[in-house]
């Protein structure tokens, strides 16, 4: 239950920092975040077809370990 609250309201704090920092952006004209370099997003691209292949793959393994295990 700790574990479930402290989730909640680090969670909550997170948005509410977030919000303030977008706000704070608008008020000034900057950018919320600066521009990603090349470099960066071919990364952002390598790690997202890693934990795509990680969301596909572990599913399909607990489905088949089940399967053998039940023959």
């Amino acid at each position: 239950m700790a574990i479930a609250v402290t989730l909640i309201v680090v969670i909550g704090q997170m948005l509410v920092r977030r919000q303030r920092a977008r706000e704070e952006a608008e008020r000034t004209g900057q950018p919320l975040e600066p521009p990603r370099s090349p470099e960066e997003q071919a990364r952002d691209r390598q790690t997202a077809v890693v934990w795509g292949c990680l969301v596909v793959a572990v599913p399909v393994v607990l489905a088949l370990l089940y399967w053998f295990t039940r023959a």
